[in-house]
């Protein structure tokens, strides 16, 4: 009879065991960062609830420049559901990045000037100044 509890206690504990390997292996899938992946881009540019990191981007005049943006935020914010956005209107950019992922995006040639970009999804909007920046083109 001990013999019989030993092995079903062996039993339950491999259950259990592989049980939990699945629910982490899983709950790890399901956080990974989604995107385009490391890409090669000129520059990274981060937007969380808190901001756009830098929030002065350096492009040169007359060549379009490529940028990863990279959305930490998670998808359970009630503002926005954590989609974030780099809009620049006056060079037709309105590019959105999903939560926990990346986006490589072009910026096109421009002209020299400074270009106001923002994110007007969430966090008060494009009238926020932490959800502002400046493209400065030379």
């Amino acid at each position: 009879p001990r013999r019989g509890c030993r092995a079903a206690v062996v039993v339950r504990l491999a259950v259990f065991v592989m049980t939990t390997a699945v629910v982490l292996g899983a709950a790890g899938w399901l956080m990974r960062p989604r995107g385009e992946g490391p890409g090669k881009a000129d520059r990274n540019v981060t937007v969380t609830m808190a901001g756009f990191e830098p929030m002065r981007i350096t492009a040169t005049a007359g060549k379009a420049m490529t940028v990863k943006l990279i959305n930490p935020d998670s998808p359970f914010h009630s503002d926005g559901g954590g989609v974030h956005q780099l809009a620049i209107p006056e060079l037709g950019l309105d590019e959105k990045v999903q939560p926990r992922s990346t986006r490589i995006i072009t910026i096109p040639a421009a002209a020299p000037g400074e270009y106001r970009y923002y994110c007007d999804v969430c966090c008060g909007g494009k009238e926020n100044p932490m959800m502002q920046g400046t493209l400065t083109v030379q």
